[in-house]
């Protein structure tokens, strides 16, 4: 069963779907059809999704965790930074000078735009198309690399 809005995804490989979902998605800041708000929403949850399916794998989960959950909780609130360190590829990521880059402009351009800021910013054309090749890239991509160490895993 497909995961609905409420409910998530029921194993790795449905959170590996959502990344895939929104990195087409994604696909639309090259046609110019995407705002560039919606250009950085579709990659921090294409980034979300193959982090929780490395969460999922690496912790040998038989179901997603609950909401509240003591242990797991930051899997809720949207953090890549927290989810990154609790993969323990933050390292690894390090090494791969592009990618690190690659996570860097996303990360900044998240942390810009955050809802919560007294000052948010939306991405200029220029900004939001480097978050959107930053993610997609096939060689310094982040979601290519984390899905290549999600492949690992198995």
């Amino acid at each position: 069963m497909k995961a609905t809005g409420h409910e998530p995804p029921k194993s790795p490989e449905e959170w590996i779907e959502v990344a895939t979902r929104e990195l087409t998605n994604l696909r639309g800041s090259y046609l110019a059809s995407l705002s560039n708000d919606a250009k950085v929403d579709h990659a921090v949850r294409a980034i979300e999704a193959i982090l929780k399916a490395i969460i999922w794998k690496h912790e040998n989960f038989q179901e997603w965790p609950k909401v509240g959950h003591k242990t797991f909780g930051f899997l809720f609130k949207h953090n890549l930074q927290a989810m990154l360190d609790h993969c323990g590829l933050r390292t690894r990521l390090r090494a791969s000078g592009d990618h690190w880059a690659s996570w860097a402009t996303l990360v900044n351009a998240v942390e810009r735009q955050a809802r919560y800021s007294p000052t948010p910013s939306i991405p200029s054309d220029e900004e939001a198309n480097q978050v959107a090749k930053a993610v997609r890239h096939p060689d310094s991509g982040i979601v290519p690399w984390l899905l290549k160490r999600y492949h690992e895993m198995i």
